[in-house]
Order: C-alpha cells, then structure tokens, then sequence
C-alpha cells in the first residue's frame, strides 16, 4: 500500500515539478495602442482692443476685437471673432497646432499690429494687446516683448522652454 503511495505521488508531482523548472515565454514590452490621429496642440488667447456695445440706456460691454492667425508662409489660417456674443467680455480660446504664426489683430495703443506667436504642444501662448496686463514683478525685461511705448505684450519665445 506504500509503494502504491508513493507511486501516485511521484506521478502526480512530476509534471508539476516540470512545470517550475521550464524556461517562461518572454514578452515584448506592453504600452498604449498607436493613434494615426494624434496632432501635438497648443493654445492661443489673444487679449485684442476692445470695443464698445451698448446695452439699453446705461450698460456698456467690452468685448475683444477679433483677429486673424495667419501661417508663418502668410496664409490665413483662420479668423477667430474673439467672443461668443456682442456681450461676451472674454477671449476665445484657440486650439492650435504646435508652430509658428502670425497674428493680425487691433491693439489698443497701435490700431492693428502683426505679433509672430509660437505655439507648443500642451502650453498656451498668451498675447495682450490691450492696456492692462502687467509683466510678472520677478520677469527680466529681456525675457518680455513690449510696445516701443514700454507696454508689454508677453513672454518672449525665446524663453518659452525655460518656462515648463
């Protein structure tokens, strides 16, 4: 009776020890599935002059001017109305592909100017034309663009790595 036991046992055991002792399948590396559609985007806001609209007798609002995003050949890439209705005070904001563009847009000091921008994947890219934006205290001046009247406009593009 012994001997049938340990028969079985050993029967039973050898393939499980074969088991353990076999090479395991090696695998290639596992990530996300490839995409045909993925374009590196980034953001434009353009803070264009403003204009008046009237709203009844004493209400006034200010929405931005609309502008233009020409490529950097000079082809007009899109016309961007700036804001969603006559009232709507904020500026739009663009998705974009990573480049290099040039806007055309009215600022408040220069009537309409054309700003070269750069745009990167997952930044936005800032520009203000208006009069009230103020270059951050701990800015060096060479790292702002400004109007030749000292107002600025935004960060240089020079230094938008240094910024990530």
């Amino acid at each position: 009776m012994k001997t049938i036991n340990v028969i079985l046992i050993a029967a039973l055991g050898i393939p499980l020890l074969a088991g353990c002792c076999s090479t395991p399948i090696k695998l290639d590396s596992v990530g996300p599935a490839p995409t045909s559609t993925y374009v590196p985007s980034g953001w434009l806001k353009v803070f264009s002059a403003t204009k008046t609209v009237p709203d009844g007798d004493s209400t006034y609002y200010y929405p931005h001017t609309g502008y233009r995003i020409f490529t950097e050949s000079g082809r007009l890439l899109e016309y961007v109305p700036n804001h969603v209705d006559p009232v709507d005070e904020s500026v739009t904001l663009v998705k974009i592909p990573a480049g290099k563009y040039k806007i055309s847009a009215r600022s408040e000091p220069y009537n309409m100017v054309v700003v070269p921008v750069l745009i990167q994947a997952g930044k936005t890219t800032e520009v203000h034309l208006g009069a009230h934006w103020k270059a951050p205290a701990n800015a060096f001046t060479n790292q702002i663009v400004y109007f030749p009247d000292g107002r600025p406009v935004g960060w240089k593009s020079s230094f938008a790595n240094s910024n990530n």
